[in-house]
């Protein structure tokens, strides 16, 4: 009994330090000489020198952006030393503004080999300005037009947003956020468009913690920083509290709370917010759950509803309402049932209560509102059936 515990013993432990032997291969090869050159919505010039342990049959070029699903790869040549520029023309495929570009080379060689370089990376900034830049923790704010103290404010409307938006969310940046400030809506619009993108007022990439805004420099400056900087945080902010689920959130709860952070209250918002309830103009909350009106005068309109309808959520059902509404919208529920399951009322219900306590319509004129659309159809197929009985009944009759 003894030697075979101890014949046991002896075996236990050649088994524990015994490790399979794995096929020995060539060193990766490394790449040195690194250099990216290019112009902003033009090109990419992709530079680098490969030491490679052997001759090679095929070398390649991959890429991808932050956000983006797939990596284009793109066949390159090698001088005798290993030297490749490869230059790729951005209209075969944009790339997304101020994204992270990351790429790698991969080689085969003539004996069969594949090998993969370490990933390298660069930021796609727009280069056609000489951006300024300032920063405090995680926040940066980058400018063009406008001097330091420009470039002071913006940031102080940055921490200031940020601040306000992580009470209300109870989140903070999950990594560092940046805000370029263009001068002209021109210059916006024209970086949007060479990156892909469709123009706004402002533009967040919320995946990115990229926000895009329009503050030209002069007396108007500080209000409009006070607005659109913390209008886009909060945007990033809904982001990393959401995740991937922010997608899923109502247009009208994102852009509720994104324009409640604004530090600078638009006083235009009560006030078309009054004229489209006299004259019955508002739009029932539930259209804006998909997206805003195309047109500029309705999309004003459908922010000061979403802000103004935010608000109220908030003072009725307080801020544990708020994230509940978020979250069951984030697991996907519809505008209605996410509504329900959060606050325990339809929307329907939601809303009236909006109409008559913030903006003082009658119960019954707000429910006749919110009902005018089924009613009208009811009133259709009613006449349409009665339109057919009378027919036939005249072809009987005849």
């Amino acid at each position: 009994m003894r030697r075979f515990a101890l014949l046991l013993l002896v075996f236990i432990s050649i088994f524990a330090f015994y490790r399979p032997v794995k096929a020995q291969t060539a060193a990766p090869f490394s790449v040195s000489n690194l250099g990216i050159a290019y112009e902003y919505g033009s090109y990419i010039v992709f530079q680098a020198r490969l030491i490679l342990p052997s001759p090679i049959e095929e070398a390649f070029l991959m890429f991808h952006t932050d956000g983006e699903s797939t990596t284009r790869v793109i066949p390159i040549l090698l001088d005798n030393l290993g030297n490749t520029s490869q230059r790729y023309d951005l209209s075969q495929g944009s790339v997304r503004p101020f994204a992270t570009v990351r790429f790698q080379y991969r080689v085969k060689l003539k004996t069969g080999q594949q090998f993969v370089s370490e990933e390298f990376f660069f930021q796609y900034e727009d280069n056609r300005f000489p951006w300024q830049t300032l920063t405090l923790d995680k926040l940066t704010v980058h400018w063009y037009a406008g001097d330091q103290e420009f470039g002071q404010k913006a940031l102080d409307a940055a921490v200031r947003g940020t601040a306000r938006a992580n009470k209300l969310l109870l989140v903070n940046p999950a990594k560092p956020i940046n805000i370029y400030i263009y001068a002209s809506a021109t210059d916006l619009s024209d970086a949007l468009e060479i990156g892909g993108l469709s123009w706004a007022g402002g533009q967040a990439s919320p995946d990115l913690h990229l926000a895009l805004v329009t503050i030209p420099p002069g007396p108007e400056q500080t209000v409009e920083m006070e607005r659109k900087i913390p209008h886009e945080i909060a945007h990033i902010l809904t982001y990393d509290l959401l995740g991937e689920r922010y997608a899923l959130e109502p247009v009208w709860l994102r852009e509720g709370i994104a324009s409640l952070m604004e530090l600078s209250v638009n006083p235009d918002y009560p006030r078309a917010l009054l004229m489209a309830s006299e004259k019955k103009n508002l739009m029932p909350i539930a259209d804006l759950c998909k997206a805003f009106p195309p047109e500029s005068g309705r999309a004003f309109l459908a922010y000061a509803q979403s802000q103004s309808f935010t608000n109220f959520i908030i003072e009725n059902f307080g801020q544990t309402g708020l994230l509940a509404l978020t979250s069951a919208y984030g697991d996907g529920l519809d505008c209605d049932q996410g509504m329900r399951r959060a606050l325990g009322q339809p929307l329907s219900q939601v809303e009236s209560g909006w109409r008559m306590k913030s903006l003082g319509e009658e119960a019954g004129l707000t429910a006749f509102n919110n009902l005018f659309p089924y009613l009208a159809i009811i009133v259709v197929l009613f006449t349409v059936s009665m339109v057919n009985a009378l027919v036939f009944q005249r072809i009987q009759n005849a």
